[in-house]
């Protein structure tokens, strides 16, 4: 079958090679005719060459022909073998004309859906992935809410646009997947439930979990409960504390416990920092003490 357009008056070279199957190994292997005969036939089957085809090799003949009509031609290459066993080989022949177009019908064996979608972004989370866990579930469909997942992921991390989301840490990832399998197991119930069941005949069975004060992934058992204890790990991995200062340390970037006359820090103690604090008193100070003394 000849896929170029071909236009009325052209010169079309149709080329034929004669092959067989080796019933030994299941291979193709070339098969040599004697003598070729073609025969073109028009969309009403009426028979409009009958000639002898031109060798190339010993296996590949070729027949040149000029269509005077734009139409669908049927060719057919007869081969006639030394032990006088004849082997048919037809192509399709399309020729087109400026009013009028022939080409080649493609039918689909089964029935197929196109969705077109627009550029979704952020998407970082391949649509795929999920589709094996919830086959009644659409790409789009699936798309749309990790991409719902992946702006929260965005506003979190402080992503640039630029940013594919490569750089995300394992347990992110993991998170938009379980947040996006809650979001569609309550669609298609397929591990949205905290509870099995199982009946055979009058005999029912229940498993169902206790309520939980505190979920992890040692006790969680659905998507829904996967994806908050994978969002408590994501958030403390990023508002985790820089660092501690003990009761009673003060704060040196105020520059209020620094004395000014010798430079030094004073550090308060608990019964210090709700009463007066102590002054380092500089040695070389003229003034007298006047502090309260008592004896014994």
């Amino acid at each position: 079958m000849s896929t170029e357009r071909i236009l009325v008056n052209d010169t079309v070279r149709i080329r034929v090679k004669f092959v067989d199957t080796d019933p030994n190994t299941g291979d193709q292997v070339e098969i040599y005719p004697v003598v070729v005969n073609v025969k073109i036939y028009d969309s009403d089957n009426v028979e409009l060459v009958s000639d002898t085809a031109t060798s190339i090799s010993a296996s590949v003949f070729y027949y040149d022909y000029i269509p005077t009509e734009a139409d669908t031609y049927s060719v057919k290459f007869t081969g006639t073998l030394d032990s006088g066993n004849t082997v048919v080989v037809q192509q399709r022949l399309y020729v087109s004309s400026l009013q009028e177009e022939f080409k080649p019908t493609v039918t689909l064996k089964t029935d197929e859906t196109i969705v077109f979608a627009p550029d979704v972004s952020p998407l970082y989370v391949d649509p795929e992935s999920l589709l094996a866990f919830f086959p009644d579930a659409s790409l789009l469909e699936i798309g749309e809410i990790i991409h719902s997942y992946s702006l929260e992921v965005k506003a979190i991390y402080k992503l640039l646009d630029e940013e594919d989301g490569s750089n995300l840490s394992f347990t992110v990832l993991e998170y938009i997947k379980a947040a996006t399998a809650c979001e569609l197991s309550r669609t298609y119930g397929f591990g949205g439930d905290d509870e099995v069941s199982l009946r055979l005949g009058d005999l029912n069975i229940t498993n169902r979990s206790l309520p939980r004060n505190l979920v992890s992934r040692d006790n969680a058992t659905t998507w829904c409960q996967i994806a908050t204890a994978l969002r408590k790990e994501m958030i403390a991995g990023k508002v985790s504390p820089k660092g501690f200062v003990p009761k009673g340390l003060p704060s040196l970037a105020t520059g209020t416990n620094v004395d000014p006359l010798t430079g030094k820090t004073i550090y308060l103690s608990d019964r210090e920092l709700y009463g007066p604090g102590t002054t380092i008193v500089n040695s070389d100070d003229p003034m007298p003490k006047r502090d309260l003394k008592s004896y014994d």
